[in-house]
């Protein structure tokens, strides 16, 4: 078949384009990409949102760690109270300047009856002390009052103390200086133990310790002191003007603790190392007592 003939305007339109693609191929300036088949990815970070950005997540709550069960009951049990950390510690006391062991014998008025009552001090060389109280009306025992514990440079640091009658004790209160707690016999309490608190015999020595670390005329002196109860309250005891019978001594008297307390009144004599030679809690012709020092057996 003969071919057709090309008109020459057509013949020259043929050989510009392919002139012109071959210059391109030669490095000639290009065209720009189609973007809408390919759209551009956007390549700085200050254009991401910020959801893209690392996001601190909390970490996941740890799972609580079995304690023992001694613990476990001292921090979970509702009755475990904690001292008030507002309140005053207690100032150092030095040792009790006592010579060996002594007995100290009171005349005993209790519940509008006479009576005796012995306070026995028993200091040991290894730095351990008993201290006992036992009174008596007549031929009936009333109920003793004993504290065991150490002596170190803050005065008296009790063990145990207990109430007994025949031998045996009635209620006590211990005191754990190694877990800083005091708990009871007749209470499930356990309570936070304060430095240098004391039980409800031992305060008379410790509070003859104190005056003699700070015999200020007019001063106020503080001792924690625990009940057999299952009480621990702070204890503040000022000085009160001599009255007509004190005979040189310094008289003390405990602030009241509410509107019921009975109120107790000591009187420390300096001449004795400011032991107690006289003490009164509450009425003694009705419901309290008061003992006033008769003798000295060393």
């Amino acid at each position: 078949m003969r071919a057709l003939p090309v008109p020459p305007r057509a013949a020259l339109l043929v050989l510009a384009a392919s002139l012109l693609a071959h210059v391109a191929l030669l490095g000639g300036e290009r065209r720009p990409p189609d973007t809408a088949a390919a759209p551009a990815r956007p390549v700085s970070v200050a254009l991401l949102p910020p959801a893209a950005a690392p996001v601190a997540l909390p970490e996941p709550a740890p799972q609580a760690l079995p304690q023992p069960v001694a613990r476990a009951t001292a921090t979970a049990a509702p009755a475990v109270e904690t001292v008030p950390q507002t309140v005053e510690a207690t100032p150092s006391a030095p040792p009790l300047r006592l010579a060996g062991p002594t007995a100290w014998t009171y005349r005993l008025r209790q519940n509008g009856q006479d009576g005796e009552a012995v306070l026995e001090w028993q200091p040991q060389a290894d730095g351990r002390y008993s201290l006992r109280l036992s009174k008596r009306i007549g031929e009936r025992a009333l109920p003793a009052q004993q504290s065991v514990g150490l002596l170190n440079s803050g005065g008296l640091a009790p063990e145990r103390y207990a109430t007994q009658l025949g031998g045996r004790d009635r209620q006590a209160v211990n005191f754990d200086a190694e877990g800083r707690r005091v708990s009871f016999s007749a209470s499930p309490a356990r309570l936070e133990l304060p430095d240098g608190a004391q039980d409800r015999l031992s305060w008379w020595l410790q509070l003859a310790a104190l005056v003699q670390a700070a015999p200020t005329p007019g001063g106020r002196w503080r001792v924690w002191v625990a009940g057999p109860r299952g009480e621990l309250r702070e204890w503040v005891f000022e000085a009160v003007e001599a009255e007509p019978g004190d005979a040189g001594t310094l008289h003390l008297r405990r602030q009241l603790l509410g509107p019921h307390d009975p109120g107790i009144d000591v009187w420390l004599d300096p001449a004795r190392g400011y032991w107690p030679v006289r003490l009164r809690q509450g009425a003694p012709e009705t419901r309290g007592f008061e003992i006033t020092l008769a003798d000295v057996n060393s």
